[in-house]
């Protein structure tokens, strides 16, 4: 979910996204960071290795207090699924584990208990439909990414990198549900999605 992006569905550019603006997270392919802020704030989590941890570093940097901004006068090309291609059961497994780990490294406790109850939910729907619709591989991800996330929570988690502060806002933060919006209200464009959250 990115100004151009819902999930598999990528806008045509039309210049619809080309003013600068300040946001949560950016690409991991087209990120640039003082390093100051980047070993100030301890960089990637290693334990991540691929898939969300560039997001990961932007929740923190905001948290300290730092700005992230969208700089579309750049141009950057970048070889989708370069590092695995789409349909990789690896790739599955890391998305799912990686974003639970950066939900429960960042979330405050109070959006946790929200929060991961409904991720739970969605991520077994996600998984039976994958099953059901004759993708174990994709089934099996799934679950093999819940496992590893309490493996990491008993076994890893005090070597990976935590928010050092909490000072800063959030903003391009979107509060709703996305899932909800794209694949029950039908939303298919960024646009759609933030001016419509009714």
């Amino acid at each position: 979910f990115m100004r151009g992006r819902v999930f598999d569905i990528c806008e045509k550019d039309t210049g619809q996204y080309n003013d600068v603006q300040q946001c949560f997270w950016a690409s991991g392919a087209a990120f640039f960071v003082r390093s100051k802020v980047y070993h100030e704030l301890g960089g990637f989590d290693d334990f991540f290795f691929a898939h969300q941890e560039e997001i990961d570093l932007c929740w923190r940097i905001q948290l300290a207090g730092y700005q992230i901004y969208s700089c579309p006068a750049s141009v950057v090309y970048h070889v989708g699924g370069g590092t695995l291609p789409r349909g990789n059961s690896l790739k599955t497994y890391l998305n799912f584990r990686n974003n639970r780990i950066m939900l429960s490294k960042n979330l405050p406790f109070s959006r946790k208990l929200l929060v991961v109850p409904v991720r739970y939910f969605l991520d077994a729907v996600s998984a039976w439909k994958g099953l059901l619709s004759g993708d174990g591989g994709y089934f099996i991800a799934i679950f093999r990414a819940h496992l590893a996330f309490i493996k990491w929570w008993l076994f890893y988690r005090k070597k990976s990198v935590f928010p050092a502060s909490r000072k800063g806002g959030l903003l391009g933060y979107y509060p709703k549900n996305v899932a909800w919006q794209h694949f029950v209200k039908k939303r298919n464009t960024f646009s759609e999605i933030v001016r419509k959250t009714t």
